[in-house]
């Protein structure tokens, strides 16, 4: 703020002046006999320069000791060193037009402060990630004060909507600035080359082709940083549920996962291929866990647990929590009054229980399992059975386990040689019939060569049909209780 008002009465107090090729910068006439102004503008001058060197010289410190003791994960590190070679350009930029113009043509001070502060922000440290519901973190055991732990857990996502939404807003303006950066090549090489004038034309070429080219990079870093910047907004935004509860009577699908898949997950979908005729609008700015959910919308409300230490979730399901040693009993809960379970095929303790509980509680017809891969796939194919022996074995004896699946063999897709071949994580979705017959939907391996922005939409709708209709059609579950 401070910094913003000193250039404002800088530009009102000091004027350019030209004399014949030659400009420079003076005090306004009539304020050049003030004493008390000049006064005020040396002090300005002088806190202007202290509070940008004050507040790098902390950036630095804070980095450096970030950097000492491990708190930094590999986003936070790249967003430091894109945020630092913005600085460093712009630095650059200010050397060079204070040389050449005697001030610089845009307030440089503003701009490297506001990087400089935006180094100074919690992007957050690293998530304490595990493989499965079997990460360690104490909390609380007694019934009685779950719904407290569950409130407490979902608060360690660190969750501010209202930063959130000025993330989503400064997202857009960044990205809208670095496209009109990068497609300024036109305009400024009439300026800065074919139709230079005046101090423009007197600097070297290899200058004003620096410059050109800074002005490229910086808008390059705006475009590709404003992504992960509306990523972050969506994720302070993206809805917590407070307490299970709150689904009694509503229609919900449950989604189940390892949580080791979450940051393959948060991952952007694999573009479709078709480079000369592909959109660039087909999948916009979604996550792979996003598209994949978004297939269920119809549905009902898509929740899933969230992984236990996460600063921020993930963007898809809604997120809800629960304590570390305490979830068996609410997740056999959730998976009763669920219209149908959504199952990620990968091996994994939880995952594991999970799908041996969704067996004895779930009706065959409510289950669909997601195959991303062969190795996923068959590992957990081996470790249900054996889950599935231990538990039924050592269960009581009034409980009826039904058969295990016999889980098939995922044959490779069909050639199609007049279409191209699209290497999306997910396969297909298996689904059951009413006697555990299996029947597997393959995600559309293929794409055509030609296409407009919503074929690939069309496409995956069509494909999954069979899959999602017979749940679309299924009666409503039992309430949870």
């Amino acid at each position: 703020m401070f910094v913003a008002l000193w250039v404002a009465a800088v530009d009102y107090a000091r004027e350019r002046r030209q004399f014949g090729e030659l400009s420079y910068v003076v005090v306004r006439d009539e304020l050049e006999n003030s004493t008390f102004l000049r006064y005020v503008l040396f002090v300005g001058d002088v806190a202007n320069h202290s509070v940008i060197a004050i507040l790098a010289c902390a950036t630095l410190v804070a980095i450096i000791r970030s950097f000492a003791v491990g708190h930094l994960g590999t986003p936070q590190v790249l967003v430091h060193i894109v945020t630092l070679a913005a600085t460093a350009t712009g630095a650059v930029l200010v050397a060079v037009t204070d040389s050449y113009f005697g001030d610089p043509l845009v307030p440089w001070e503003v701009i490297a402060t506001g990087v400089i502060a935006g180094l100074r922000v919690d992007v957050g440290g690293p998530a304490e990630r595990s493989g499965d519901h079997s990460s360690q973190i104490d909390t609380a055991t007694d019934p009685e004060t779950e719904a407290s732990t569950v409130e407490s857990v979902g608060r360690w996502a660190h969750q501010k909507p209202g930063r959130g939404r000025t993330l989503t807003v400064l997202a857009w303006a960044m990205g809208a600035l670095g496209l009109l950066m990068l497609f300024s090549g036109s305009a400024l090489y009439k300026i800065f080359v074919s139709e230079a004038e005046g101090a423009v034309a007197r600097l070297p070429l290899w200058i004003r082709l620096l410059i050109m080219a800074a002005v490229w990079m910086f808008g390059a870093l705006l475009f590709g940083g404003s992504s992960a910047l509306l990523k972050r907004g969506r994720q302070h935004r993206h809805r917590i549920i407070p307490s299970f509860e709150e689904l009694a009577g509503e229609r919900y699908l449950l989604y189940l996962r390892p949580f080791a898949l979450d940051s393959v997950m948060a991952l952007p979908p694999t573009e479709a291929p078709g480079r000369l005729f592909r959109s660039p609008f087909e999948l916009p700015g979604l996550t792979r866990e996003e598209f994949i959910v978004r297939q269920f919308h119809g549905l009902g409300r898509i929740v899933a647990i969230g992984q236990p230490g996460e600063r921020l979730p993930e963007i898809g399901a809604e997120r809800g929590y629960l304590p570390v040693d305490d979830w068996q009993d609410t997740v056999s809960r959730l998976l009763d009054g669920a219209h149908a379970a959504i199952m990620t095929a990968a091996p994994g303790p939880g995952t594991m229980w999970e799908f041996t509980e969704a067996l004895r509680t779930v009706e065959p017809t409510r289950l669909l399992l997601l195959v991303h891969g062969d190795a996923d796939y068959n590992a957990f194919r081996e470790a249900a059975a054996q889950e599935y022996a231990t538990r039924s074995s050592a269960g009581a004896a009034d409980v009826k386990w039904p058969p295990l699946p016999q889980l098939p063999d995922i044959l490779p897709p069909a050639p199609h040689p007049k279409e191209l071949l699209w290497d999306f994580p997910l396969k297909g979705i298996l689904s059951f019939d009413h006697q555990w017959r299996p029947q597997f939907t393959r995600f559309p391996p293929t794409v055509p060569r030609v296409r407009h922005v919503w074929t690939i939409r069309r496409l995956v709708r069509r494909e999954l049909k069979p899959a999602l209709d017979p749940v679309s059609k299924l009666p409503p579950a039992s309430p949870f209780v």
